[in-house]
């Protein structure tokens, strides 16, 4: 089961990196396609001389996007939220007890940067707090049965990669890391329990889709890759009662973008030919 994850996760940074082999320059993606051996700023996958987000049409034209722009429009950085539940999948076949998984509450709220120009292999970091139970059962017959809920104070950072689909959907790949406080929990498993405090890294799945122009949607599947509290030999999933249990947590997140105020100063992107240019007669 861990060997999956870790393949999981190089399969994904591989796919978030081969998509993304795109360097920006004055607010264009230069890369290879498949009918030419590279193209022209104009004829970027992602992003058009303005900066403003762009795709390949079957006629390999051009088709304007609206899914960011910037110029100048909106701020690099807002809030979000994302409810949604979680799912504590039991490993079946490991051992002679019945297990269950059951549904619990999430809820986190946060902010995000979006990366100058739009960055190269990531394009965003989101960071922010939250609740969520964890919740499950294991059982010998109707008479014995024990019940975990577990209920966390959770904080969050991701960096998150974008794939463009059409002009208003798009994958996003998202590695990160949480720590989770174990505020309360109705009685003690015995004899394995997850820690007070506990540290994991996780990685997230989501299809995204641009509701409005201000306001993105993106259902999310999320689950643990590696835990590092409590340490349990590199695996990913949660060692509790005799059992071991997966935490699958499905969220829908709601992202605002928020336009620049009077007061607001645009950011400027400049050339780097330029910069370099100015930098050795600054030099001379």
């Amino acid at each position: 089961m861990k060997s999956r994850f870790f393949l999981l996760v190089f399969i994904t940074l591989t796919f978030s990196f081969g998509f993304s082999q795109n360097i920006i320059k004055n607010g264009a993606f230069k890369g290879k396609s498949k009918k030419t051996k590279s193209f022209k700023k104009s004829s970027s996958k992602l992003l058009n001389k303005k900066g403003e987000f762009t795709a390949k049409s079957k006629s390999n034209s051009m088709i304007k996007q609206s899914l960011m722009d910037f110029n100048g429009q909106y701020r690099m950085q807002n809030f979000f939220l994302s409810p949604g539940l979680t799912f504590m999948l039991p490993n079946a076949l490991e051992n002679e007890f019945s297990k269950r998984g059951r549904l619990g509450l999430i809820f986190e709220g946060g902010a995000y940067h979006i990366f100058e120009g739009g960055g190269n292999v990531f394009n965003y970091m989101d960071y922010g707090a939250g609740y969520k139970r964890l919740s499950g059962s294991e059982f010998n017959d109707v008479n014995n049965k024990s019940i975990f809920k577990q209920n966390y104070i959770s904080s969050f950072f991701n960096i998150n990669n974008i794939w463009q689909l059409s002009s208003k959907k798009f994958l996003q790949s998202s590695i990160g890391a949480n720590l989770d406080y174990k505020f309360f929990e109705n009685d003690t498993p015995l004899p394995n329990n997850t820690d007070k405090l506990n540290f994991s890294f996780h990685f997230k799945l989501g299809y995204g889709i641009k509701f409005s122009k201000t306001l993105f949607i993106i259902p999310t599947i999320e689950t643990p890759i590696l835990n590092l509290k409590k340490w349990e030999n590199g695996k990913s999933n949660f060692g509790i009662f005799n059992s071991r249990y997966r935490p699958i947590i499905l969220k829908v997140r709601f992202i605002w973008l928020k336009k620049l105020g009077k007061s607001d100063c645009p950011p400027v992107y400049t050339n780097p030919e330029d910069d370099a240019r100015n930098e050795r007669n600054y030099m001379q």
